[in-house]
């Protein structure tokens, strides 16, 4: 789940993403938004399992206006990504993580994806669901203290701006 450095320039989103993994209870979606709109460009996402597992899932060709060529493909297998599976409910690309691995982790692979596989570059739109948890993150008012005892109180991110 490692490769090269990332330019800074990617940082603010992967910040976003991590932020958003740590906060969000089900589900996160990175949509690109291109010349086609939002529907037919690339996306990575992840949905959080019961047993703290996520599984990560990058679009595949059935969900993409211009298909991944077959170089791309190859890229997301060697990166680790499965297969699409769709007789098995899994239609897109898919990577299960355990519950050791860090949100900043997690938005660095998703972010590594969208640059080195679907050519993904820093002057794409982004939007981010779900909305509500985005605009949190970027407002940086996350709603009620989680009533969690912390052993840095500042570290609760609910009670940024207290």
């Amino acid at each position: 789940m490692t490769g090269s450095p990332l330019e800074p320039i990617w940082d603010s989103l992967i910040r976003t993403i991590a932020a958003m993994v740590t906060l969000a209870p089900e589900y996160v979606v990175v949509q690109v938004h291109g010349d086609d709109g939002p529907d037919g460009g690339p996306y990575v996402q992840t949905l959080r399992e019961d047993d703290g597992y996520l599984t990560l899932e990058a679009a595949s060709n059935e969900f993409l206006d211009v298909p991944l060529s077959v170089e791309a493909s190859s890229v997301l297998v060697e990166m680790g990504w499965n297969s699409p599976e769709p007789d098995e409910g899994a239609p897109n690309y898919f990577y299960v993580i355990g519950p050791e691995s860090t949100p900043g982790e997690i938005a660095d692979f998703l972010v590594r994806t969208l640059r080195d596989v679907y050519k993904v570059s820093t002057s794409a739109a982004f939007e981010m669901a779900p909305l509500e948890l985005f605009i949190e993150v970027v407002d940086g008012e996350f709603g009620e203290p989680s009533g969690l005892t912390f052993v840095r109180g500042e570290s609760d991110p609910r009670k940024v701006g207290y």
